[in-house]
């Protein structure tokens, strides 16, 4: 126990920290998004969004995550039934895994993937050989090629609007066609910034040279992801994480006390999570929205 204890007090164990210290503040999300990897090894469609349930009153309790993986292919149709130009190149932006390009060139497409991260760039290589892949962010694209059809599939959100329609405008012509299914903010308020405004999107997409052709509101469609996921939050993540810190304190008294900050750190980063799949607050804060604008 003493042993355990003088570790605290060493100085090369305090310099490693500091090194890893200096690391978490380089940490860029974008390029390796550590709670993506692991959703991507539970579910084997390589698909990283909430899926599409034809029936939104599905009880949490009886999804399977072979239901999950169907209403995530069905998601994936819900998009490719809105191409027009079945001939054109296609650029799956944050393709994530890159199960909508496999989808997509299965079905005869030419689809092209694009994502920062290193982790999905490594995964897309080796198991999608023949899907050409860009290793940068949408606002990066060097890319001289003109698409017939760009489809933002849930990573429309870490997009900046302005850069955004600044870069399509560079990868299209008019005609093409802009997929974006997404989720929206309703309002400023809530825990969870992410994602644009609602009538800030429409806004600026009114002033552009894009217009809207179609949108469906699936809002309902994607809770019953949500409801499944806060229900294992509720009976496992936050039992277990409550029973690993009485543990500690029974256990490791002094431990527990000098790691209070800690703890506190995680249960913030806990309820701030939570609180994105909260279904009754992401039904009163956001709409998620499936629009298929056309250049003009």
């Amino acid at each position: 126990m003493k042993t355990k204890y003088l570790q605290l007090i060493n100085p090369l164990k305090w310099v490693k920290a500091s090194r890893l210290k200096k690391k978490d503040g380089q940490y860029d999300k974008s390029k390796s998004d550590l709670e993506l990897n692991l959703y991507s090894k539970i579910l084997k469609n390589d698909m990283l969004h909430y899926g599409y349930f034809e029936d939104p009153e599905t009880p949490a309790d009886t999804i399977s995550i072979k239901d999950i993986e169907d209403a995530q292919v069905k998601y994936a149709q819900n998009i490719i039934d809105l191409i027009t130009d079945k001939k054109g190149l296609i650029l799956d932006v944050g393709c994530g895994m890159g199960g909508l390009s496999a989808i997509l060139t299965e079905q005869k497409f030419k689809a092209e993937a694009l994502t920062p991260n290193k982790n999905q760039i490594r995964h897309i290589q080796q198991k999608y050989p023949a899907i050409p892949v860009h290793n940068c962010k949408f606002e990066d694209v060097t890319e001289t090629k003109i698409y017939k059809t760009v489809i933002n599939s849930e990573s429309f959100q870490y997009i900046n609007l302005d850069k955004g329609l600044e870069k399509i405008n560079a990868i299209t012509e008019p005609g093409a066609r802009w997929i974006i299914t997404d989720y929206f903010r309703l309002h400023n308020d809530g825990i969870n910034k992410s994602s644009h405004l609602y009538d800030e999107f429409i806004a600026t997409i009114e002033k552009s040279n894009w217009k809207i052709v179609y949108q469906k509101d699936i809002t309902p469609n994607i809770l019953p992801m949500l409801r499944l996921l806060n229900l294992y939050v509720e009976r496992f993540l936050f039992p277990i994480k409550n029973f690993g810190f009485e543990k500690l304190r029974y256990k490791q008294g002094f431990l527990y006390y000098l790691t209070q900050e800690l703890r506190e750190g995680i249960d913030g980063k806990i309820h701030k999570e939570v609180a994105s799949i909260d279904p009754v607050k992401f039904e009163n804060e956001k709409k998620y929205m499936i629009f298929a604008l056309e250049r003009k």
